[in-house]
């Protein structure tokens, strides 16, 4: 099995900034001393807050790129509607040129009005997610034809390269390519520079927790990471996830290749101690952030319908209950890995460890007891 590090940049938002940046660089440097192979980083935006405030996904990369020489370096995700398809091209072609190789690509369609309403050029937030597939679908084409092709033509509903009618003047001193200049001196082709180190290109991952999610991963010949989905939830999907590859493209994968699963992740000596330090950062964060976004039906298994009792029972043992959490011994997180291993075949888990109200200190044992303890077991 693979094991990576999934990097959740929290903190106090009047605390400086470069001090939770050196913190994560810690963490990340830590996993790869003990094996882990992808470092992965998110995106959110305007976060006054201070959950999770990290705009850039691959500066972030970028950033620990220079504190490490073996572990992959991870967006999960970047939010295809919030950037410019080119320029978002060539980003991540330089870093993976910069880092001979050590990108991961994992994609996101954004969850949040304040982000993409604010980001995009385009009328779209998440009450027209219609808009928000079609930015998506139009920039994966578009990334990918970058990364592939030496003269980038698309004609989409958002996007059209190169805009026509623009005259090559730049480069009219050099002989006419046709694959880029017509021979009235139209700019009609993109090279766009550098292509990536990895060819075609990094591998491409999605993130999300719907049905869709899976489906697009399956047409697009992407692979899912997801965290939402409970044990029970999360077998229909990667069911559906290979049903869909052997039909389009002639795969006979085993239930859960090319499949990720974030799980929360804290381990101390001892079951007690694990659940004194995790329960109030997990009743925070699910409670306060992700339960306000999302609501507690998205943790449930399929077709649960929540009792009164349920909705009252704390964030942490209702995730408990549906396998969200692993939380305990080494011995505890061993037992919940294999189950996962077994019944829904994954090889891949992201550790979510530095949860908001963790300390850093707590956060650093949890890494260094998971690479001591459990992962040698898996490998």
């Amino acid at each position: 099995m693979k094991f990576d590090y999934f990097l959740f940049m929290t903190g106090d938002p009047k605390r400086p900034y470069h001090a939770l940046l050196g913190e994560a660089t810690d963490q990340v440097k830590k996993a790869e001393s003990l094996g882990f192979e992808i470092a992965w980083t998110s995106e959110h935006h305007f976060g006054g807050e201070g959950f999770d405030i990290q705009p850039n996904p691959i500066l972030t990369a970028a950033h620990l790129a220079r504190y490490t020489t073996k572990i992959r370096l991870g967006f999960a995700a970047v939010i295809l509607p919030e950037w410019h398809p080119l320029r978002l091209a060539e980003d991540i072609a330089f870093l993976d040129q910069s880092t001979a190789g050590r990108v991961e690509c994992a994609l996101g369609k954004g969850i949040t009005n304040r982000e993409i309403s604010n980001l995009t050029s385009f009328d779209v937030d998440r009450r027209f997610p219609n808009a928000g597939n079609a930015i998506f679908r139009e920039t994966l084409e578009i990334l990918l034809a970058a990364w592939t092709t030496d003269s980038l033509r698309f004609d989409g509903n958002y996007y059209q390269f190169p805009r026509p009618g623009v005259d090559d003047s730049y480069a009219a001193w050099y002989p006419r390519n046709p694959a880029w200049r017509d021979e009235n001196g139209k700019y009609v082709g993109i090279n766009v520079v550098p292509k990536p180190y990895q060819k075609p290109h990094p591998r491409l991952w999605i993130v999300g927790d719907s049905t869709e999610t899976f489906q697009t991963a399956a047409q697009y010949d992407l692979r899912p990471i997801t965290w939402l989905r409970s044990r029970r939830a999360l077998l229909e999907c990667l069911e559906l996830y290979r049903s869909i590859q052997s039909n389009r493209h002639g795969r006979d994968l085993r239930l859960g290749e090319n499949c990720a699963l974030l799980r929360t992740c804290v381990i101390a000596p001892t079951r007690s101690q694990a659940r004194e330090i995790a329960e109030p950062a997990v009743e925070s964060m699910y409670r306060d952030y992700l339960g306000g976004l999302r609501g507690r039906s998205i943790y449930a298994d399929p077709g649960e319908q929540l009792s009164d009792s349920e909705n009252g029972q704390s964030w942490f043992d209702f995730l408990d209950d549906r396998g969200h959490l692993m939380v305990g011994t080494p011995d505890d997180v061993c037992e919940q890995i294999a189950d996962l291993r077994d019944t829904c075949g994954l090889d891949r888990i992201l550790l979510f460890m530095s949860l908001p109200g963790i300390t850093h200190s707590d956060t650093m044992s949890s890494i260094q007891l998971f690479g001591e303890k459990v992962l040698p077991k898996f490998i």
